[in-house]
């Protein structure tokens, strides 16, 4: 507490003299005006100062604003512009100011108001996709189509590293194949927007190198509204999603509603190499394996929200989601062949694996949100309660054969795992201007309860075996307190964002079979600055600095063990300890259209799952550790714009170079180090091909020349796809339909080579796609401001760097 009274001290001495200013838009027939945008302009030379947009209530907010002269202007797609000269020496209040519905419409067709594809912010990116292209299959595919996102080995990364997903801010508490397995079952209709969060404040946990935000949609006209969507896939196998949206709204209530349903069938295949070596270097043989899935599953998927505006100050919102994939089924074969150096004959075995899983998720939040200070000032309570039940069968079969292909001998297991966790989150936020500051603090508490358990049973000998000490109860219990403050303040020309998170995590972790206890305690501390220099109107420099904070998930502490075969096998580790991060940004903006990075992040005890072969035992185990570090350097360049009134492009390219060091364990040398130096570059193009902007066309290519995982390589991943949108009925239906990784060139192999040790392997998952999606709206899901952007709203929207 010293500390955080310290640093509010510091930063209210000297304030000077800045004012605010609130509003509310309404229509000619006084309902709010949703998503209307306010700009600032400075007099007498009318450049752009500041501006926002209005929320679902017509609300809006601009702050730090310098004593002036000032024009302020209003617009929205529909309504005819407004503008007011305002004096500005103290904060000022401006209620209802009415946009007049604009008469013109193009050639009698009305069009879908589309809210900007692309919007840029100091700490941030927004990417819109309500009522796009994307609109249909699932959020899965949204985020790997996302500007700054891309996904490798079941995790999204951004600007290289993993991210922390949210949804509408709050966190998801599942592990990597839960969250694939839940933004797969959720409707890409549903999905608002998606932030890339680089910078995240102090309001955030302290987790992460960044934070991907996804916002889902809620009603904004009164009435009833909803759509039903679907959507077929197919590469070698067919995958279906089916759902429904609900929407309703009046003066008091909004409920949003929606259920998913997504049977699928699921490839994938793998090809393994793994080289052991005699203890002198030579080469004793090479094992060849060939992996191939095929997965069953079942997904139903329901969420909800409500919220209720109890006055014009005070809300309660109440959410919640179910999922459940039970009877999932995963078929496995596997082959083996080994090859002695110097023969021509293979021996070796065939893995057959029959894996059953039942996975239910859910969670339930409620939220209780006070504005004051004419709405300058919010007060938020917020409860939630997350739970995973999982179970986990397995079944494997392996018969060993010599190079005539006669049986040796042969070895089979069951297992039956089975996992409980339950997560509690308690929230407290507050928000004010102190001064000419924003004032933002909180508190938190999250606590994880997870009881999981394997039994092991020796099957090769008929009935089965109990095997005591293959089996485990693993009992595993987190308890996290926090709190934090923010700063944020504009200048004329400078803005700065300060924070402060405290975080106390207390850990422990109870193997039963190993006899083992791990207690873990620590405090940290977790700041974040930025300073942002608006050199002149055209030129912004913006330095931010934010240590951060990666915990070791439950699912990784477990010391259980999963076969892929009798020689592979991917353990748990309950001695891992959580990494820290430092990342230094220098971000140049020109015009709000172009973004150069150049940035340095260096993370300690950086976690990693490594494989290590014993070429004693030809044995390949790949463990969950702590490397040494992991350092990154990086220059990024990216560009958002219409090239003309059809045409929108984006660009993104990274220049990097990565190193990292860890623990050899099965090598003579102790210590190994590894780097690269890659290059990055993904473009998109969004081009309307039909006058009235019903049919359109989405191309996106993405290359990665090569990158580090651990001590895995990855070289020479291209990414390519095409997607076509036709509005139909007046805009009542749309149907997509998309193809991606044309070139078969999605998937590279993944190789480990160092010392002695040599092994890679090539993942071959569905990617070869062709999707087609369908949704129908029904009810009153028009708005009243959908009518043509004038040249006007468009001029001015451009005016902060977006485009219709």
């Amino acid at each position: 507490m010293k500390i955080i009274t310290l640093l509010l001290l510091l930063f209210t001495i000297g304030l000077q003299a800045q004012n605010s200013l609130q509003g509310s838009v309404v229509d000619d027939a006084d309902k709010p005006v949703a998503y209307a945008t306010a700009l600032l302009f400075k007099m007498p030379d009318s450049t752009y100062y500041k501006g926002t947009t209005t929320s679902e209530n017509g609300s809006f907010s601009i702050n730090g604003i310098a004593s002036g002269d000032y024009t302020l202007a209003i617009s929205s797609v529909g309504y005819v512009p407004l503008s007011r000269k305002l004096t500005i020496d103290k904060s000022i209040t401006l209620n209802e100011l009415q946009l007049t519905t604009a008469t013109e419409s193009l050639q009698g067709v009305t069009v879908t108001a589309r809210r900007p594809t692309i919007e840029k912010r100091p700490d941030r990116l927004i990417f819109n996709v309500e009522n796009s292209s994307l609109s249909t299959g699932n959020t899965a595919d949204i985020l790997k189509r996302t500007p700054g996102v891309f996904e490798m080995n079941g995790s999204y990364m951004v600007q290289n590293s993993p991210a922390v997903v949210y949804i509408n801010n709050k966190r998801v508490y599942i592990t990597a194949d839960e969250l694939n397995a839940l933004l797969t079952g959720y409707s890409a209709d549903n999905v608002k927007s998606v932030e890339v969060i680089t910078n995240p404040s102090a309001n955030y946990d302290a987790e992460g190198a960044a934070v991907i935000n996804i916002n889902t949609s809620k009603g904004i006209s009164l009435g009833y509204k909803g759509s039903i969507n679907g959507s077929y896939a197919i590469d070698e196998l067919a995958k279906y999603q089916i759902g429904t949206s609900q929407f309703y709204k009046n003066n008091w209530v909004n409920i949003y509603a929606n259920y998913n349903y997504n049977p699928r069938k699921d490839l994938k295949v793998d090809e393994a190499q793994v080289g052991f070596f005699n203890p002198d270097g030579t080469r004793e043989s090479r094992w060849f394996t060939d992996f191939e899935k095929v997965t069953e599953s079942d997904a139903h998927n329901l969420n909800t929200a409500i919220d209720f505006t109890l006055d014009s100050n005070n809300s309660i919102s109440l959410s919640g989601n179910y999922s459940a994939n039970n009877n999932q089924e995963e078929n496995t074969t596997v082959e083996t062949f080994i090859l002695p150096t110097g023969s021509l004959n293979f021996d070796g075995f065939d893995t057959e694996s029959n894996l059953g899983v039942d996975i239910t998720t859910g969670f339930v939040n409620s939220s209780y949100t006070n504005l004051f200070n004419e709405g300058s000032g919010s007060f938020s309570l917020e409860g939630n309660y997350i739970f995973t039940d999982r179970n986990k069968t397995q079944d494997l079969a392996s018969r060993f054969f010599d190079s005539t292909g006669a049986t040796t001998r042969t070895n089979s297991f069951f297992t039956d795992a089975d996992q409980e966790i339950d997560i509690y989150v308690t929230k407290m936020d507050y928000e004010n201007l102190l001064g000419n500051y924003i004032f933002k603090a909180g508190a938190k508490f999250s606590g994880v309860s997870s009881t999981s358990s394997l039994d092991f049973f020796d099957t090769d000998g008929g009935s089965p075996q109990f095997n005591a000490a293959l089996s485990d109860e693993f009992l595993y219990d987190e308890n996290i307190y926090a709190a934090y403050v923010q700063l944020d303040r504009d200048w004329e020309k400078w803005a700065l964002a300060i924070g402060l998170r405290a975080e106390q995590t207390d850990v422990e972790g109870d193997s039963r079979s190993l006899g083992q206890v791990n207690t873990q305690n620590y405090f940290e501390l977790f700041p974040n600055i930025a300073v942002t220099n608006q050199v002149n109107d055209d030129n912004a420099l913006t330095l931010s600095y934010r240590r951060s904070i990666d915990r070791p998930r439950y699912e990784s502490l477990n010391p259980f063990s999963y076969f892929i075969n009798d020689n592979n096998v991917n353990t748990g580790n309950p001695n891992l300890r959580p990494s820290f991060t430092n990342r230094i940004d220098l971000n140049w903006t020109i015009k709000n259209t172009y973004s150069f990075d150049l940035y340095y992040i260096n993370t300690e005890g950086a976690l990693a799952i490594l494989p290590f072969q014993d070429n004693q035992t030809n044995f390949v185990n790949s463990q969950n550790v702590n490397m040494n570090y992991e350092r990154q350097y990086s220059f990024d360049f990216s560009t958002y714009k219409y090239l003309n009134q059809s045409i929108f492009a984006q660009v993104q390219t990274s220049l990097y170079y990565m190193e990292n060091e860890f623990r050899a364990v099965q090598s003579d040398t102790e210590f190994q180090k590894l780097d690269v130096t890659g290059f990055y570059a993904n473009i998109f193009s969004r081009i309307t091909l039909s006058e009235d902007r019903t049919f359109s066309l989405d191309v996106s290519a993405s290359y990665i020349s090569n990158i580090l995982f651990g001590s895995y390589e990855l070289k020479g991943r291209f990414d390519s796809s095409i997607g076509f949108y036709k509005s139909l009925w007046n805009n009542r239906a749309f149907m997509t339909l998309d193809y991606s990784d044309i070139f078969l060139s999605q998937n590279q192999t993944l190789k480990s080579r160092y010392q002695n040790q040599d092994n890679q392997y090539l993942a071959l998952p569905e990617t070869n796609l062709i999707k087609l999606g369908f949704t129908y709206k029904f009810g009153n899901f028009r708005l009243r401001n959908n009518e043509v952007a004038t040249p006007e709203d468009q001029e001015r929207t451009k005016a902060k760097g977006v485009g219709l």
